[in-house]
């Protein structure tokens, strides 16, 4: 499930100057043009700009204004541009082939300000205006974070993941209310789900029948406490401090939701906005992981939960590690191209692209989906900055970059 578009504002900008411009002489070939102009790069004509003089630029509203395109036709530099600059709104300056000694110019102008870019091809722009598009998207989410209450760890490094930063826009959903709902759940819906999943299984082995229904009642209470919040995405802070009171864990409920579309993840944190950042650009189910051994280039990865969709919903029921009682689904990760994202200590992120080798559930006392990625550069890993990471598959690297530019990252 792909998420919704946000409805973009984005002013496109000609600077024309006073003398002749390779659009035209006149305003009314300048203003055709112009529009076809607009039209290609997908802009919205209404809040088109051209500048023929200093005037022209400061009536340019910027309120409610989620970014800038500047086309260029001359290599005067308006002083206002400047100003605009300084709004921290994303600017992007279009090149054409005509235009390139101007694009250059005009960025030299404002090259100080790390909120202009230039895109030199029109896929480029595209890439940098679905970037805002994601990081508006980012800011506004809603994400319910089930989370039993404040970590205290002065000056520990973890607590500058974006969870604890305020980067996105979390909903802390306490312990108590989430075992009210947990307890309340419809116990007769949750048998028909457990029933449910349980023929949608390639092969049960330690589950019981009471099992998989604790875990229909987790999926239950969390899908009815996102929608009562209105929220599109859930995460779990460590789920191993709910697990006395639930009486199972929560891996196969997460699994369940995140087959629905919905951005879903569970550990430290550190891994959530790697995952919303896969899951916007790609609309695919994102596997969150923990790396845990290395040789060379090649990483394995792991957790306890996958969505089952990454495996063309075909799973085997199983117990969480060795823990009787509990619930996850072994996923046949497929081999094939992935991108990797891993970011979490302040403003750091690391975009690698990779290649699933194989995937094995260990068994024993191990988290049951480890996958082996051989990794596009082996001194990538020099600049990982945790242990976290989303995966997803497909080829994704530049989206990530362009939304890290976007977000400050």
């Amino acid at each position: 499930m792909k998420r919704s578009k946000s409805l973009l504002n984005i002013v496109s900008i000609f600077l024309l100057g006073e003398g002749q411009s390779p659009i035209g002489k006149s305003l009314a070939e300048q203003n055709f043009k112009s529009k076809k102009i607009v039209k290609k790069l997908g802009l919205n004509e209404k809040l088109k700009v051209l500048v023929k003089k200093e005037e022209d630029l400061l009536n340019v509203n910027i309120c409610g204004v989620d970014g800038f395109v500047i086309v260029p036709y001359c290599s005067e530099r308006f002083s206002s541009l400047v100003h605009l600059a300084q709004t921290k709104l994303p600017i992007i300056i279009f090149s054409e082939e005509e235009t390139f000694c101007y694009t250059l110019d005009t960025f030299e102008y404002l090259s100080d300000n790390q909120n202009v870019s230039i895109a030199f091809s029109l896929e480029e722009l595209k890439r940098k205006i679905k970037a805002i598009s994601v990081a508006k998207w980012l800011s506004g989410i809603k994400v319910c974070l089930f989370d039993a209450g404040e970590w205290r760890l002065d000056r520990a490094a973890w607590l500058k993941n974006p969870i604890f930063q305020g980067k996105l826009n979390i909903q802390v959903v306490g312990k108590e209310k989430f075992l009210r709902a947990y307890r309340g759940a419809d116990k007769a819906k949750a048998e028909a789900l457990a029933k449910q999943w349980m023929s949608k299984a390639v092969q049960i082995l330690e589950p019981s029948f009471e099992d998989v229904v604790k875990s229909a009642q987790v999926y239950l209470a969390m899908k009815s406490i996102m929608q009562t919040m209105k929220a599109k995405a859930a995460y779990v802070l460590w789920c191993g401090q709910f697990t006395k009171e639930l009486g199972t864990k929560m891996c196969f409920a997460l699994a369940k939701l995140a087959d629905e579309g919905l951005p879903v993840g569970c550990w430290r944190g550190e891994n959530l906005l790697p995952m919303l950042m896969l899951h916007s650009v790609s609309g695919k189910p994102v596997f969150v992981c923990e790396a845990q051994t290395r040789r060379d280039r090649i990483v394995a990865f792991r957790h306890c939960f996958a969505p089952t969709a990454m495996a063309r919903g075909e799973y085997v029921l199983r117990r969480w590690r060795d823990m009787g009682g509990t619930v996850t689904a072994y996923c046949q990760l497929p081999k094939g191209e992935v991108t990797l994202v891993n970011c979490g200590l302040g403003d750091k992120i690391v975009v690698v692209k990779g290649k699933v080798l194989d995937c094995k559930d260990l068994g024993g006392d191990n988290c049951r989906m480890t996958v082996w990625v051989e990794l596009e550069y082996e001194n990538v890993v020099g600049r990982f900055v945790g242990r976290e990471f989303a995966m997803v598959y497909g080829d994704y690297k530049k989206d990530i970059e362009g939304i890290g530019d976007s977000i400050g990252f």
